[in-house]
């Protein structure tokens, strides 16, 4: 085990103003959720994205794991596909300790590979993020549900979460058994149907420009390198609003929105819900289910 007794150097600084959340703040928080957290993000590499000035500044994202993360941040080596194979170390959190460190270093945000460290170029589930081009959360219920109708036609198996932004995100576990690029292919089909249910609501537009008011089904995170954001990451926004798994009957709350669940609230949430994600992993689907 490693030990948990990690110094936080500046505890006192502030990351939320608008909040008044301290470092020592986001690092409890980390160190809390991580029993729910850890399953979904060990073995994959991790996007890190610190605000060393709090939210009200610029962050940055760490791809590279830094050499002054101590030895017990397991890092990957993940080839880089642009640099003619090159491997980037990539850190990982496979306990929370390794939250709690990632929180001393300002990191608010964690970010997921779609494929674990056994096999980078093999992803064990599909994300559609339904990303509005407004603050209208209707629109992208509406568009949740009608995608959810054309997976259950399939007998494909689908969970939600909060983006704790704008959008939800709606993930498919699949079994890892093919490249990314095939499951891209089959993803891209399954948007293209979306849109075509409901063209008034949604665009496949990538330009935000050329998006008008429409619901982006963005299907091109299922892709090598590509992320997500991970589920119960905090959010760099004001009132740190949680990335949140929730069941598909509480997206037919009308009360419920992509910010619901934040730091605040998020530990009365978890003891009264089951946990909606928590056959994921048991209910991987074969890429050759996808039928169009």
């Amino acid at each position: 085990m490693k030990t948990e007794k990690i110094e936080i150097r500046h505890p006192d600084k502030i990351l939320f103003p608008q909040a008044g959340l301290t470092k020592a703040n986001i690092a409890s928080y980390y160190k809390r959720i991580a029993d729910y957290m850890l399953p979904h993000i060990k073995d994959r590499p991790l996007t890190l994205r610190h605000y060393p000035h709090g939210i009200d500044e610029s962050g940055f994202f760490h791809k590279h794991a830094p050499d002054h993360f101590p030895e017990f941040v397991e890092r990957l080596d993940v080839p880089m596909k642009s640099k003619g194979g090159e491997n980037m170390k990539m850190a990982s959190a496979d306990e929370a300790a390794d939250l709690v460190y990632f929180a001393g270093q300002n990191v608010i945000e964690l970010h997921m590979g779609l494929a674990r460290k056994y096999d980078l170029e093999i992803p064990d589930q599909i994300i559609f993020d339904l990303d509005p081009s407004d603050n209208d959360f209707e629109k992208v219920r509406k568009t949740a549900f009608a995608l959810k109708d054309i997976l259950d036609e399939r007998d494909l198996p689908s969970f939600l979460k909060t983006t704790g932004s704008r959008g939800v995100h709606i993930h498919i576990p699949i079994k890892p058994e093919k490249k990314f690029d095939e499951v891209k292919k089959a993803v891209r089909k399954l948007a293209e149907t979306l849109h075509d249910t409901c063209p008034d609501l949604t665009t496949l537009e990538s330009r935000k420009k050329k998006r008008g008011d429409k619901v982006f089904i963005d299907y091109l995170r299922n892709d090598y390198g590509m992320t997500a954001i991970a589920p119960y990451s905090l959010r760099a926004l004001k009132g740190a609003p949680i990335a949140t798994p929730i069941d598909w009957e509480e997206l037919k709350d009308r009360e419920l929105g992509p910010q619901s669940y934040t730091l605040e609230n998020i530990f009365r949430r978890l003891p009264q819900k089951a946990d909606p994600w928590k056959k994921f992993y048991s209910q991987a689907v074969k890429l050759g289910n996808f039928t169009i």
